[in-house]
């Protein structure tokens, strides 16, 4: 084992990351709510790679946490690597201010286009399009394990000035902290049958079952896996998702997500 790979996923697409450059950097997987789960998290070898989704142009707040709880940085090389439907922004910027807070260092961090799963704002794209991003990925992974195998640092793939101020700096800066609050918009439909997926695809565990059905405690993280792994598509946001495709990566399944969540 050359280096440990943390990952958060909601629908697969950073899990499908982690797991691409794993094997390529000879890497050990590891969830990051399991982790985060254990209490002190302690980084066991000198390369450490962290995968996450990009969440309103910036990390979500479980990789903050995560951060804050890892014992040792100090002398640790750390990769990140974000996927998004759309722009990272200033996505690696705060993820390196975040570590440097907790006394690390960021070697370097990607980004990678991924089909978008926010489905209270659209549908999921169409198969063809999904397909050219997954072919865009296997490529780009190659270039990232190349270049951590290397040892190389100093990359950063970030928007320019103004994308980053606009949509990082203004949007995120000022959302992030009403993120937890957000589920309270989840709701069900009559397709519900009780199965209680929902709760054990949480990755914060932010889901009681109340007579079988979900309510949500305000501990949200915005992933959406409720939503999306829902068999019924019973889960809604909104009211709109009703009417939209739906969308997980298609080579992750749900047993890979319940072990994520620690289930």
């Amino acid at each position: 084992m050359k280096a440990e790979v943390y990952y958060f996923t909601g629908t697969g697409n950073s899990l499908m990351v982690a797991k691409d450059i794993a094997r390529e950097i000879e890497g050990e997987l590891i969830s990051i709510p399991k982790a985060l789960g254990q209490g002190t998290v302690k980084i066991n070898t000198k390369v450490a790679v962290i995968v996450f989704p990009v969440y309103m142009w910036g990390i979500p707040l479980i990789i903050e946490r995560f951060v804050k709880s890892i014992a040792n940085l100090e002398d640790k090389t750390v990769y990140a690597i974000v996927t998004c439907g759309g722009m990272p922004a200033a996505t690696i910027n705060i993820f390196e201010k975040t570590l440097e807070s907790c006394g690390g260092k960021l070697a370097a961090g990607f980004a990678v286009r991924m089909p978008g799963n926010y489905t209270p704002l659209y549908g999921a794209i169409a198969a063809e399009k999904q397909k050219k991003m997954f072919d865009d990925w296997k490529k780009k992974c190659k270039t990232i394990a190349k270049y951590i195998n290397a040892g190389k640092q100093g990359k950063k793939e970030n928007n320019n000035i103004l994308v980053n101020l606009i949509f990082s700096g203004l949007i995120y800066n000022l959302s992030a902290k009403h993120i937890p609050e957000m589920d309270k918009d989840f709701w069900i439909d009559e397709k519900c049958n009780k199965c209680g997926i929902c709760q054990n695809v949480c990755p914060v565990a932010n889901i009681d079952l109340n007579n079988g059905n979900p309510t949500w405690k305000g501990l949200c993280e915005q992933c959406l896996a409720c939503l999306q792994w829902c068999p019924q598509q019973a889960i809604q946001y909104g009211n709109k998702t009703a009417a939209r495709k739906r969308y997980h990566h298609p080579e992750v399944e749900l047993t890979d997500i319940l072990s994520h969540a620690g289930k």
